[in-house]
C-alpha cells in the first residue's frame, strides 16, 4: 500500500513541478520588456469580417490618432515572407524578416550586442541582424558595415542595406521572432503593418479606445460597415489573441486552465487514495497500537508515529518526484530550479499536505486503539465499505470526467484532420513563398518531377493551406450592373489544384490546362498598372457551393456555364476581368477550423503562384524525397530546397489542441492507474476480511459466479454513479471548449457511454482476478485458517 502511495505522490509532485514551470513560462511572454505594461497593439475590426491584426495604410501620424493624447511612441512592423538575401555572390532564402520603425529598439527591450538603440535604424539603408544569423553569414568576422542585398521580394523593391547592429536572438518568450530587421521609412504606408503604441503610464486604455473610435467614425462616416479599434495589451497577446495574420501561432489561456485543472484532479485522486490506504493500514495495524496502549503508550505516541511515517512518505515522494521531473523534461525542470523560493515552498508544503491527509483517518479511528479485549482480530476494525463509498465515487467521477474530456478532444482533432484539405496525408511536401527566379522555372520543375512514379502530383497556389485568405474581388454576373457586385475571397491556384487535394466537384469540371505563360500574364499585369484596358480574354472559374449561393444560383448545375466579371483594383488580379464558371465544388476548408466556410473564387493563373506543393508517394516516401531533392538541385542549383510537410504546418497551427490531446491522454492514464491501484488494494482488504464468509457461502452451495457478484456488484454501482456525476460536467466543459471552433465534433451520447464503459470494464477486470481467486479457493482451507 505504501508503495502505491509513494508512486502516486511522486508522479503528482513531478506533474506539479513541470506544470508550474510551463504555466510560469506561458504567462511570462513579453514581460521582459521594460515598458511591457505600457505597450498595446492596435488593430481595426470591421463589422461582419474576421479581424486581421495588421492595418493597411497606417502612417506614424495616422488620422486615426489625431488629437489623441497619452501616446508616447508608435512602432510599425511590416512582415516580409518572401525574397532572398545576397552576400558576396551567395543567395540565402529568408524565412521572413521585418521592416520596422526607426524607434523599434527604443520601445522594445531586445538586447543590442552592437549598436545604439537610438540610431541603429535611423536611415533607409540600415539593417540589424541577430547574433546567430551573423555567425551563419560571417563567422567570427564582425558584421558591422557589411553589405547585404535584398532582392526578389514580392512586396519590396530590390535594395542594398548595411548592417548597423547586432541583436541577441529574441527570447523564446517573445510573441514574434526574426533574424533580420530593416529600416521602415515613415512615408512607406502602402502596406500592411503591425502597429504598437507606447502609452504614457497614466493613460487609460478605455479612454484611448473611445478617442480612436470617434476618429474612425469621422473618417468612415460614409462607409457601409463600421470600423472599431482593438487595443490589445502586449502581455496578453500570447494567451488571448487569436485573430488572422498573427506573427506566430499563439497559445491559449484555456490550455493553462486545462493544465491547472488536470493537476488538481490528479492530486485529488492521489490524496483520496492516500486517505483510503492510510485508513486501511491503520485499521489493519489496530492490534499493534492496542498493545502499545496496553504498555503505557499515550494516544499522542500513536499519533506521532503515524505523522512520522507520513512525513517520511512525503519526503520520499518529493525526492522521487524531483528525479522523475528532471529525467522526463530537463528543459522545464531547469525553469523550476531557477526559482528557488517556489521550489523550496513546494518541497515543504507537499510533505505537510501528505501528513495532514494521512492522519485524518487516524484521528477518526484513534478510539479503536484502546485495549478492550485479548481477542485477536487479524482483519482489524473500523473499516467498512460504507465509510469509503463516497471517496470511491468522487474518485471515479474525476476519472470519468478526465477520460470523457480526453475522448472528446481526440474526436475534435480527428475532425480537424478530416476537414482541412490534405489533413490526413503525411506525404504532402510544401514550400513557402519562393523567389521569382524559382517561380519562373516552376513549369520545368513540375514537368521533370511528374516523370517519376514516386511523385504523384505537383501544384501551386498563392498561399499555403492554413493561412487566412484576405484577398477578395468584387464579382457580378452578366445580368448585374457594376454597382451590384459582391465581394468574394479569391484564391489564385495553379494547374491540378482541385485534383491535388481531392476537392469534390458538385457540378462541372476542374480547370483546363494552363493557357497563358507567366511572361504573358506579367505583361497584362503591367499594362493594367499603366492604365491600359484589360484584354478581351475569357478565363475559367471554379467556385465553391457558398460562392454559388451568394451569387444567386439555386443549384450548382445552374452556376456552371455562367459568365462572371471581377473587379479588384489597381495592381490586382483583374488584369483578366471576366470568365466562365466551369465547376462548382463542395465547401472546403483552406484556412483553419476556427473559421467557418467562406465563399471562394478559384482563379487558375501563371502569375501569383508563390507557393509550391508536391504529393509524394506514401509507399515510397524516402525515394520520392531523394528524387525531389535531386531534381530541385538540377533546376535551382543556386537555391537550397527549403520545405516542410503539410502535416507539420497544421501541427504548428493546432499546437495547443494537439498538446491538449496529449495532456489529457497522459492525465487520463495516470488518473485511471492511480484509481485502479487503489481499488485493487481495497478489494484485497475486503477479500481478506470476508475470507470466512466466502468459505461458509461456498460450503452452502454458492458458485464462484455468486462470489464474484457479491464482491464486485457494489463497485459496479458506485462507478455507475460516478459516471452519472461526471457526464454533466464533462458535457459543459466540452461544449465551452468547442466554441472556439467553427467546425465542431458532435457530443454524441455513445461517446460518453463508451468512455464510461471502458473505465468500468478496466476497473472491474483489474479487481476481478482477486475476486476469482477468493471464489475458487478450497473452503475447507479457508475455515481452517480462520
Amino acid at each position: 500500500m505504501r508503495l502505491v502511495n509513494l508512486l502516486g505522490l511522486s508522479v503528482i509532485f513531478a506533474c506539479l513541478l513541470l506544470s508550474y514551470a510551463y504555466i510560469r513560462k506561458e504567462t511570462s511572454y513579453d514581460r521582459f520588456h521594460r515598458y511591457a505594461e505600457q505597450i498595446v497593439r492596435l488593430s481595426f475590426q470591421t463589422d461582419n469580417e474576421p479581424t486581421d491584426v495588421r492595418i493597411y495604410g497606417f502612417a506614424p501620424s495616422d488620422p486615426a490618432l489625431a488629437g489623441i493624447t497619452g501616446i508616447e511612441a508608435v512602432v510599425r512592423m511590416h512582415k516580409s515572407e518572401s525574397g532572398e538575401l545576397r552576400h558576396e555572390g551567395k543567395n540565402y532564402l529568408t524565412d521572413h524578416f521585418y521592416f520596422v520603425s526607426k524607434n523599434f529598439f527604443e520601445v522594445f527591450d531586445f538586447s543590442l550586442l552592437d549598436g545604439d538603440p537610438h540610431t541603429v535604424l535611423n536611415a533607409p539603408e540600415k539593417a540589424v541582424i541577430s547574433r546567430s544569423y551573423a555567425n551563419r553569414l560571417f563567422g567570427d568576422t564582425s558584421p558591422i558595415g557589411k553589405e547585404l542585398e535584398l532582392v526578389n521580394g514580392r512586396k519590396f523593391a530590390d535594395r542594398k542595406v548595411f548592417i548597423s547592429g547586432v541583436f541577441e536572438d529574441f527570447p523564446e518568450t517573445s510573441h514574434f521572432h526574426t533574424d533580420l530587421l530593416v529600416h521602415l521609412p515613415d512615408d512607406a504606408t502602402n502596406l500592411f503593418s503591425y502597429v504598437y503604441l507606447l502609452l504614457h503610464p497614466q493613460t487609460n486604455i478605455a479612454d484611448l479606445q473611445q478617442g480612436i473610435t470617434a476618429n474612425l467614425e469621422k473618417l468612415n462616416s460614409n462607409a457601409p460597415r463600421k470600423v472599431f479599434p482593438l487595443l490589445f495589451p502586449l502581455t496578453d497577446i500570447h494567451l488571448h489573441s487569436h485573430f488572422q495574420r498573427e506573427h506566430e501561432p499563439n497559445s491559449n489561456i484555456y490550455y493553462i486552465y486545462l493544465i491547472a485543472c488536470a493537476n488538481l484532479l490528479l492530486l485529488l485522486i492521489v490524496l483520496f487514495n492516500l486517505w483510503l490506504n492510510a485508513g486501511l493500514i491503520f485499521s489493519f495495524n489496530r492490534r499493534y497500537y492496542q498493545l502499545l496502549r496496553l504498555n503505557g503508550a499515550s494516544s499522542w505516541r500513536v499519533f506521532w508515529d503515524e505523522c512520522l511515517l507520513a512525513l517520511i512518505l512525503g519526503g520520499a515522494a518529493v525526492l522521487a518526484g524531483l528525479l522523475l521531473a528532471q529525467s522526463v523534461m530537463p528543459g522545464l525542470f531547469s525553469e523550476v530550479i531557477s526559482n528557488t523560493k517556489v521550489l523550496l515552498s513546494l518541497c515543504v508544503l507537499f510533505p505537510i499536505l501528505v501528513v495532514i491527509t494521512s492522519v485524518i483517518p487516524v484521528i477518526r479511528q484513534m478510539s479503536s486503539t484502546r485495549f478492550l479485549s485479548m481477542q485477536f482480530h487479524p482483519h482489524g476494525t473500523g473499516f467498512t465499505l460504507s465509510n469509503i463509498r463516497y471517496m470511491l465515487i468522487g474518485q471515479y467521477a474525476i476519472v470519468m470526467f478526465v477520460v470523457i474530456v480526453s475522448v472528446c478532444i481526440s474526436r475534435q482533432i480527428g475532425l480537424i484532420r478530416t476537414i482541412q484539405v490534405g489533413g490526413k496525408e503525411r506525404t504532402i511536401l510544401v514550400l513557402k513563398e519562393q523567389p521569382s527566379s524559382v517561380i519562373r522555372r516552376y513549369g520545368l520543375l513540375k514537368a521533370e518531377l511528374v516523370k517519376h512514379p514516386e511523385i504523384h502530383r505537383v501544384t501551386s497556389a498563392m498561399q499555403l493551406p492554413g493561412s487566412a485568405i484576405r484577398d477578395g474581388v468584387y464579382v457580378r454576373t452578366d445580368q448585374e450592373s457594376e454597382d451590384e457586385g459582391r465581394r468574394i475571397p479569391v484564391l489564385v491556384v495553379g494547374e491540378d489544384f482541385v485534383p491535388f487535394f481531392d476537392i469534390r466537384l458538385l457540378a462541372g469540371t476542374s480547370f483546363s490546362k494552363e493557357l497563358r505563360t507567366l511572361e504573358e500574364e506579367e505583361q497584362m499585369f503591367f499594362d493594367l498598372i499603366d492604365g491600359r484596358p484589360a484584354p478581351d480574354i475569357t478565363e475559367e472559374y471554379v467556385i465553391n457551393r457558398k460562392a454559388a449561393e451568394i451569387l444567386g444560383f439555386s443549384t450548382p448545375d445552374e452556376a456552371v456555364g455562367q459568365r462572371l466579371h471581377i473587379r479588384h483594383g489597381q495592381g490586382g488580379v483583374d488584369y483578366i476581368n471576366k470568365g466562365m464558371i466551369v465547376g462548382v465544388t463542395e465547401n472546403f476548408n483552406y484556412t483553419t477550423t476556427y473559421d467557418d466556410a467562406i465563399p471562394q473564387l478559384l482563379l487558375q493563373r501563371a502569375l501569383f503562384q508563390h507557393c509550391l506543393m508536391v504529393y509524394l508517394s506514401p509507399d515510397n516516401t524516402k525515394e520520392a524525397l531523394r528524387t525531389f531533392n535531386r531534381v530541385w538541385q538540377e533546376i535551382n542549383p543556386e537555391y537550397p530546397a527549403q520545405y516542410t510537410f503539410l502535416h507539420d504546418v497544421y501541427d504548428s497551427i493546432y499546437y495547443n489542441e494537439l498538446h491538449a490531446e496529449q495532456l489529457t491522454h497522459i492525465f487520463s492514464a495516470l488518473c485511471l492507474l492511480v484509481a485502479t491501484l487503489g481499488l485493487i488494494i481495497i478489494m484485497a482488504f475486503i477479500v481478506k476480511r470476508k475470507t470466512k464468509e466466502i468459505g461458509i457461502r461456498k460450503i452452502n452451495g454458492a458458485q464462484p459466479s455468486d462470489i464474484l457478484r457479491m464482491l464486485n456488484y457494489r463497485f459496479v454501482i458506485w462507478i455507475g454513479i460516478a459516471f452519472l456525476l461526471a457526464v454533466p460536467g464533462a458535457y459543459m466543459a466540452m461544449t465551452k471548449w468547442l466554441e472556439i471552433f467553427a467546425y465542431k465534433t458532435t457530443l454524441d451520447w455513445w461517446v460518453f457511454l463508451f468512455a464510461g464503459l471502458s473505465v468500468l470494464l478496466l476497473s472491474v477486470t483489474a479487481v476481478s482476478w482477486q475476486s476469482w481467486r477468493a471464489a475458487t479457493i478450497n473452503p475447507v482451507k479457508t475455515l481452517k485458517s480462520e
